[in-house]
């Protein structure tokens, strides 16, 4: 069914349906009338059509609770074989492409290094024949993809598609979205990777729906995105809440955005490797080293070690408190494999405590419920293109 023959409201009330199934499937016809608050014929007829379309399936009977005899209801969930997505993330240093389903289950996944080195559409137009290439390895065609999902660091216009600031990876505005339709020729949407992130986070993690929420993903830089009754807030030039740009030291190194003494120039592995005086990183300890086996050095006891990384949590519970200040969120959600490292966040919390004193926020911050590799283009393509479409694939 077209959704050009659709009425927005069979659009938004299938978009329920799917989003309620999602978070809460399986469930039966009834469960969703009354979740949904439709009424059951029309609940049946939605659900007819999708069935018909495959978009859901019927996952068997099961004994009504209160009523042990009569007739069996049957469940419902989401067919999320039905189509992939493409998800694409370009970071400062490396590329990930990645092929999912429609619940972000990563089913074939490629890194390539980001190229600085030469011009953007030639690096964008490299990572496309490296997604053809990863597609027809998997026997799949451009038809069996329902778009495809970009996910990079930096200022993002998300309804143009156009990268206006990507922090050092090129230094002149770019319309990914559009060299990504000519090629592809299928849907592409574009976002900042710490928003498509947040996004992933509000729709799979059930215990913070309906909050404000501070988003901070960390490693090997630092960003953040902010929601706002379960929306994400872009602002006014679609730069909302970055953390890692904000200037915590007027006197300090200058930042790869242009500015001097950003929370990212203070807190990144690049300032950190440069703190501890790691010039290679073959030089540490006789071993390749990265960030995030670095972070997990800070829980023995190495002096030098622990100064720098007391330093890191003290800026960034400073960057927080700013946040908060003007924000006043439910949650702080910590997303990086360097947040696995328990003494870190507990010094974060301890500093925080320090600087907002007399304020109970023992729950406030909490740790992601997303894998630490997640592919951040995965969420934006699946959140654009099946559920605000109604399941029109």
């Amino acid at each position: 069914m077209s959704g050009i023959n659709m009425s927005k409201v069979k659009i938004n009330n299938r978009s329920s349906i799917l989003k309620l199934l999602n978070s809460e499937g399986p469930l039966s016809r009834k469960d969703i009338s009354e979740k949904i608050g439709l009424t059951p014929a029309a609940v049946s007829n939605l659900i007819r059509e999708l069935i018909v379309e495959r978009v859901v399936q019927e996952k068997g009977e099961v004994e009504n609770e209160i009523k042990k005899s009569g007739r069996r209801e049957i469940h419902l969930d989401i067919n999320y074989k039905i189509k992939k997505v493409i998800g694409i993330d370009i970071g400062i240093n490396c590329t990930k492409i990645a092929i999912s389903d429609l619940n972000g289950n990563v089913e074939e996944k490629i890194e390539v290094e980001t190229k600085t080195d030469i011009r953007a559409e030639d690096f964008l137009n490299s990572i496309a024949k490296k997604t053809m290439e990863l597609l027809f390895h998997n026997d799949l065609s451009k038809d069996n993809i329902i778009g495809i999902g970009i996910g990079i660091v930096g200022v993002v216009d998300p309804e143009t598609g156009i990268s206006h600031q990507a922090y050092g990876i090129w230094d002149y505005d770019v319309n990914i979205k559009e060299i990504f339709k000519n090629i592809f020729k299928t849907k592409v949407i574009v976002d900042n990777n710490v928003r498509a992130l947040s996004l992933a986070e509000i729709n799979n993690n059930t215990e913070v729906t309906g909050d404000n929420i501070l988003f901070i993903k960390y490693g090997p830089g630092i960003g953040s995105s902010l929601i706002i009754d379960s929306r994400i807030y872009y602002g006014s030039h679609n730069n909302a809440g970055e953390i890692g740009h904000m200037i915590l030291d007027y006197d300090g190194k200058k930042c790869r955005c242009g500015k001097k003494g950003c929370l990212e120039s203070i807190v990144s592995k690049n300032a950190i490797f440069e703190e501890l005086e790691i010039k290679d990183k073959r030089d540490y300890h006789e071993s390749t080293i990265d960030f995030e086996n670095m972070i997990n050095e800070y829980n023995k006891p190495q002096e030098q070690i622990i100064k720098v990384m007391n330093r890191v949590s003290f800026f960034i519970a400073l960057g927080i408190s700013n946040v908060i200040s003007i924000y006043d969120p439910a949650k702080v959600i910590l997303h990086g494999k360097a947040f696995s490292c328990d003494r870190f966040i507990n010094r974060i919390k301890k500093e925080l405590n320090n600087i907002i004193p007399k304020i109970n926020r023992n729950n406030l911050i909490i740790k992601s419920h997303l894998k630490e590799n997640y592919i951040s283009g995965i969420s934006i393509a699946i959140d654009e293109f099946f559920y605000k479409s109604g399941g029109t694939i």
